[in-house]
């Protein structure tokens, strides 16, 4: 299994409390948009272009509603620690430097094998389709 850039997010992980999670889905119902920029300002490196956060951005908002927010609703409620749990074969996760804290790398190295990456953002496969594609064959071909 392959997950790229999912240590980005961290917060997410494992399920959170219900107040936890009630918070940000009444951010995301409040203001939609403001709850849009704000995951797409998170998943962005210092210094990145605003021109691409912007389409992002666009393009995240536009989705239709009540899709958008039920899918927010579902992430936040997800267990992800336990779903992970349950994954037995090897998982390759190609995480952008950036974003990878030490608590990821503590949390999930002796189950991952964690390859840092300095392809863009979060959105990395869309910025840098060759270099993903790359990361990719050579999990492949191991």
């Amino acid at each position: 299994m392959v997950a790229l850039d999912s240590l980005t997010y961290l917060s997410l992980f494992p399920a959170q409390s219900e107040e936890r999670t009630d918070a940000m889905v009444r951010m995301f119902q409040e203001d939609f948009a403001a709850g849009v920029r704000g995951r797409v300002e998170g998943g962005s490196p210092a210094g990145f272009d605003p021109v691409l956060k912007n389409a992002y951005f666009e393009k995240m908002v536009a989705v239709r509603q009540p899709a958008g927010l039920r899918s927010i609703e579902g992430l936040v409620h997800w267990d992800m620690d336990a779903a992970l749990r349950e994954t037995k074969q090897p998982v390759t996760v190609f995480a952008i430097r950036d974003f990878a804290t030490q608590e990821a790398i503590e949390r999930y190295g002796d189950r991952f094998d964690i390859v840092l990456v300095d392809l863009g953002s979060h959105h990395f496969p869309v910025e840098a389709p060759e270099g993903t594609a790359k990361l990719l064959a050579g999990v492949t071909t191991a």
